[in-house]
């Protein structure tokens, strides 16, 4: 409830604020959205996430980012960006050039949180990360909404203050106050995942020079800006298998991953002036609501234009989304699952390493299990069996999914071993020869 009631209207009221002294914030924010789910993460980056990143490249340069125990962090935005272009390419220019390993990124666009309270903030990160930096959420991201007492604020309070107080007084507040984790990111505390993270990362790098090469030699058309918004052949091999969605259940194809359509129809093909007008002013955003709001062509109802049919409409139905989350829960132990939540024509599956370890033998992980054929080590008698597993995903997606392509089955590599090379038939004519020589 309070995550729900109170931190979320925190987060809207810093969203909300932003995108009213930056009108363009609002159309970046909707643009980040897209870029994400044109690349298949929906539901693997929050978009809460979104919105404060794009909330923190729109932070004015007067805020200070200090702590006393290291040296000030280099920003990567120095005046508010004042164009839907230049705002998202410092959105990716963010998310690809932030060291989300040794940095947590703090969004304070109304100057909430003090300088005492980012020492808290960069002391409890540390702690959380480890000395190997491997621990705690991928994705640190801290706002105003993420203190532990935001349920008994009073007034204006926002924070711990630490006035009044000497300066061992605050030191030990600060070692207190990390070790109860008095500030702890909520929205992105348990996505997305490192590998989602590290992918994200690089895509936006490639985005933002393809989009930079683009502004700087003025491409147009699918090879242009589109192709930032779009999967390559070579990035879809990459995936374990691709699951192809039955094209009845995609509402909307303008959005797909594969093969987007984002152009806007121009006025010579309209013979009327004012069809062309209105062609001109509805672009790929207004298409994409229309389509999604009539719904897939098989569940249309044949009425008359001037009938609404209250009933006949059918609310909330989204079964590739509902089918994602069912893999997701199922089998988030052996493979990671990426679509996009507007065009879902392709859901990927990508294997994860760590599932397929010889185990010890279990009743209780027994599931899509098979006995190693050779090469034990140890008590590791067990291994996952992908068969079972593809049969299982097949099975549950059986009614939506109308294909499946296999990249990486996982076949029986138990205990990879050295092989040595073997030797060539001369070779061992020599070493015969050698042999006869020295007898």
């Amino acid at each position: 409830l309070i995550d729900r009631h109170v931190r979320g209207a925190m987060h809207h009221s810093l969203i909300h604020a932003v995108h009213t002294r930056h009108p363009s914030a609002s159309s970046v924010v909707r643009l980040a959205h897209r870029w994400v789910a044109s690349h298949m993460l929906s539901d693997m980056i929050p978009q809460e996430a979104v919105e404060l990143m794009v909330a923190k490249i729109y932070t004015t340069a007067t805020e200070e980012e200090e702590n006393s125990n290291s040296p000030k962090i280099s920003r990567v935005v120095d005046r508010p960006p004042s164009t839907v272009v230049a705002g998202f390419l410092k959105f990716l220019q963010l998310l690809s050039g932030h060291d989300w390993a040794r940095e947590p990124l703090v969004v304070d666009p109304q100057n909430h949180i003090s300088s005492y309270d980012r020492g808290l903030i960069h002391a409890q990160f540390n702690n959380v990360r480890g000395p190997e930096l491997r621990n705690g959420p991928a994705m640190y991201i801290i706002s105003p909404a993420d203190y532990d007492g935001v349920e008994a604020m009073v007034g204006s309070k926002v924070v711990g203050d630490s006035t009044g107080s000497t300066a061992q007084q605050q030191a030990a507040m600060a070692a207190n106050n990390a070790a109860e984790k008095i500030w702890s990111p909520t929205v992105t505390a348990k996505f997305p995942e490192k590998v989602v993270l590290s992918r994200a990362s690089a895509l936006a790098k490639c985005s933002h020079n393809h989009l930079t090469t683009c502004i700087r030699s003025g491409k147009v058309g699918n090879n242009g800006w589109v192709a930032a918004f779009q999967e390559s052949s070579t990035s879809l091999t990459s995936y374990s298998a691709l699951l192809r969605v039955d094209p009845s259940y995609i509402t909307d194809s303008g959005c797909s991953s594969t093969n987007a359509e984002c152009s806007i129809p121009g006025a010579a093909r309209s013979n009327n002036q004012d069809n062309a007008v209105e062609e001109l002013s509805c672009g790929p955003f207004e298409k994409s609501l229309q389509k999604r709001y009539a719904g897939p062509k098989e569940l249309r109802k044949k009425h008359y234009k001037n009938l609404v049919l209250e009933k006949d409409t059918l609310h909330e139905w989204q079964p590739v989304s509902a089918l994602v989350k069912e893999l997701r829960s199922k089998y988030k132990d052996y493979a990671v699952f990426f679509y996009n939540e507007f065009a879902p024509d392709v859901i990927a599956m990508l294997w994860r390493p760590d599932a397929f370890k010889p185990q010890p033998f279990s009743a209780v992980v027994s599931e899509f299990k098979r006995p190693a054929m050779e090469y034990w080590k140890e008590d590791n008698l067990v291994i996952t069996n992908t068969d079972d597993v593809m049969a299982e995903i097949g099975y549950c997606s059986k009614n939506i999914v109308s294909n499946i392509k296999v990249f990486d089955d996982r076949k029986p590599d138990d205990a990879p071993i050295e092989k040595h090379p073997k030797k060539s038939r001369q070779e061992d004519d020599v070493s015969e020869s050698s042999d006869s020589d020295e007898e």
